[in-house]
């Protein structure tokens, strides 16, 4: 009996509950293609031997393909009829937001805690404008972001490393010069500002952390593969030197 198989031909159309079933594997180069097939193509396990070598070949390079994709940021999706928004201003981001990024961002395991720190639902909008529920903590909605896609999740990541590391950057040093220079102002006042630029410098130290990242936030599962695993699988399941 023939077995068809169904290649996703876009991030839309991986989920990122996927992407981390597949990071989480360790094996040999046999095991992880045979693994890749069932999560991403959902053919059965048993199945697997019932497929030609060459379309096996065939699959893994059309997905290593598929994870080179770059997508722009989505900044609102609508996911089980609730509407989520990307942080509107990253500018204003708070405390609890950014230490929460620091702590997932580096982990593709928390990839759906950054989601869920990065977007949250929709409560009010006009025109194009938007405003997202109070952050509280990632836990609220990180079960249901393992649904989100690839493309969206991608996106996200991408543009808060590019765009957001920089309006973040550029935040704290003001901040930092701003309470510098009233503090100068206020030489009667001498504990003026303690305990805050503390914090402003804590903050600098988390997004330098953040930004050791940047050139690559995840590294290879599959040839091209963008994830971070901190595991020592570094095979990829490609069958092209067999």
């Amino acid at each position: 009996m023939e077995l068809k198989v169904i290649v996703p031909t876009s991030l839309s159309e991986i989920t990122l509950e996927q992407y981390q079933r597949f990071a989480r594997l360790e094996g040999d180069e046999e095991f992880l293609t045979k693994k890749m097939l069932e999560i991403f193509c959902n053919v059965p396990f048993e199945k697997l031997p019932n497929i030609r070598f060459k379309d096996v070949s065939s699959v893994s390079k059309r997905l290593s393909q598929v994870m080179e994709e770059k997508h722009p940021l989505t900044p609102r999706f609508t996911l089980n009829d609730q509407e989520f928004g990307f942080i509107p201003s990253l500018e204003d981001i708070t405390y609890g937001e950014f230490v929460d990024l620091d702590n997932y961002l580096s982990d593709v395991h928390n990839l759906h805690k950054t989601m869920a720190v990065l977007y949250r639902p929709v409560i009010g909008k006009v025109g194009q404008s938007y405003i997202i529920e109070e952050y509280e903590s990632s836990s609220k909605y990180s079960d249901i972001m393992k649904e989100v896609t690839m493309d969206i999740a991608m996106g996200a990541v991408v543009f808060f490393w590019t765009l957001g590391r920089e309006l973040l950057k550029a935040t704290l040093t003001y901040l930092e010069n701003q309470m510098e220079t009233n503090t100068q102002a206020n030489l009667n006042s001498i504990k003026d500002g303690d305990g805050i630029m503390p914090s402003i410098h804590s903050l600098k130290v988390m997004l330098d952390d953040l930004m050791r990242y940047q050139a690559s936030p995840f590294t290879n599962a599959l040839p091209s593969f963008p994830m971070k695993n901190k595991s020592k699988k570094q095979k990829t399941p490609s069958l092209k030197n067999k």
